[in-house]
């Protein structure tokens, strides 16, 4: 269940520019005060990191508003730092923020812009269909490692109502996210590029945040397709990356034991020109599918 904390535009009644906070969110000392505050440990279970580059602020916004969107989600809105620039360039901004007392202290600090809803609600369960009635959203996150796959799954799911996502990781999944398929990516990259271009935009040094968490990030985008990279239909296509990166150092023709034949593997993957002797961690995008296409046609 949500809770909706506020809604607030950077206009006020009267139609003149409302002012955004005075107070300096990207200064550890500021950062350090509010939590003391409000009697906040930041908690590494959920990934409580909050950044306090402005350089890196900059460069946020800097990408959001290349594509001038009208609608914006926030995922983790820690202490408003994001959110109130966002503000300044949307019509609306939906701030979701799990922790109910950072999403307390983010209704204290945006609480002026008419424009932004704050939302005490984990991600997960947040639905933008019923949101957004029709229209796209841009979503932007700073995503705890702990939940990063669920979370890019969650979007996948709901990339109808989604035009483009700016999200910061941690480096090493940013990098396996951004891979083609192959010895260097993983079943989630190949999830997420399925649906969508992944651009790598700026490293992002742990030195960023308070408190300093233990591995550097990386700011990317992900802007969805308007059709799949693959022709097979989805059950097939994911159940050959699941079976080919569950396994992807042995060859293909024993990862995919468990959907084929044992002796129609050989000959289905020659009809498709793939040796069955390739390990599963080498296939392409399009190998990828033509097995699928298989699966499909053998089911």
């Amino acid at each position: 269940m949500s809770r909706s904390i506020s809604g607030c535009s950077t206009r006020s009644q009267d139609g003149s520019q409302a002012t955004l906070p005075s107070n300096d969110l990207t200064s550890k000392k500021e950062v350090a005060r509010l939590l003391a505050g409000a009697g906040i440990r930041p908690s590494k279970r959920l990934g409580q990191n909050f950044l306090i580059n402005g350089a890196v602020l900059d460069a946020i916004i800097d990408e959001v508003r290349k594509t001038h969107p009208s609608q914006i989600v926030e995922i983790g809105a820690g202490l408003g730092t994001v959110t109130s620039k966002l503000a300044g360039g949307a019509d609306r901004v939906i701030a979701i923020e799990l922790d109910r007392r950072l999403a307390t202290i983010v209704d204290r600090t945006v609480g002026q812009m008419e424009n932004v809803e704050v939302r005490q609600q984990d991600f997960l369960s947040f639905s933008l269909a019923e949101e957004l009635a029709g229209e796209k959203a841009f979503v932007v996150g700073n995503i705890p490692y702990r939940i990063t796959a669920p979370i890019l799954k969650h979007l996948v799911k709901q990339r109808e109502h989604i035009s483009s996502a700016l999200l910061l990781t941690q480096s090493e999944v940013a990098a396996k996210i951004a891979h083609s398929p192959g010895k260097e990516g993983s079943s989630l990259g190949v999830l997420v590029q399925a649906y969508a271009d992944v651009k790598l935009c700026r490293s992002v040094p742990r030195g960023s945040f308070f408190p300093v968490p233990e591995v550097d990030s990386t700011l990317w985008s992900m802007s969805f397709l308007d059709r799949p990279r693959f022709s097979a239909n989805a059950k097939s296509f994911f159940g050959v990356v699941r079976a080919v990166y569950g396994k992807r150092r042995k060859m293909i023709r024993s990862a995919l034991r468990d959907l084929f034949p044992d002796d129609n593997i050989e000959k289905l993957m020659r009809s498709i020109d793939i040796d069955p002797t390739l390990r599963g961690e080498t296939l392409s995008f399009a190998q990828l599918d033509a097995i699928a296409q298989c699966l499909t046609n053998s089911s």
